[in-house]
C-alpha cells in the first residue's frame, strides 16, 4: 500500500484515544465492526495522524527523526512496515 491509498481508506476506520493507545476500527457501511480492533504504537499513531494528501514517505521520515530521534533508515522502514500492516487490515473493510 501506499500513502495514497492509505489516505484515500483512512476514513473506512474510526480512531480513538484509549487510555495511552490510539485504537482503530474498520466501518463496514457506517458500522464500527467492533470485533476488529487494532491498537497503534507511537509511531504508528504519528503515521496515522499525519497521513493527508500531501504527505510523502519523505516528509513522514522527517517527522519520525524529529519525534523520536531515529536514523531515516529506521524510521522508512518503520513506514514501510505500517503501510504493510494496513494493506492486511484492508481485508476488514466492505
Amino acid at each position: 500500500m501506499d500513502i495514497q491509498t492509505l489516505n484515500s481508506i483512512k476514513s473506512k476506520f474510526v480512531a480513538r484515544q484509549v487510555a495511552d493507545e490510539l485504537v482503530i476500527v474498520p466501518l463496514s457501511g457506517n458500522v464500527a465492526q467492533m470485533n476488529e480492533l487494532f491498537t497503534l504504537n507511537e509511531t504508528a499513531k504519528i503515521i496515522w495522524e499525519n497521513i493527508g494528501e500531501n504527505q510523502t514517505i519523505a516528509t513522514l521520515k522527517n517527522l519520525l527523526t524529529e519525534t523520536f530521534d531515529v536514523d531515516d533508515a529506521t524510521a522508512e522502514q518503520d513506514i514501510l512496515k505500517f503501510l504493510e500492516q494496513m494493506d492486511v487490515l484492508q481485508k476488514y473493510l466492505n
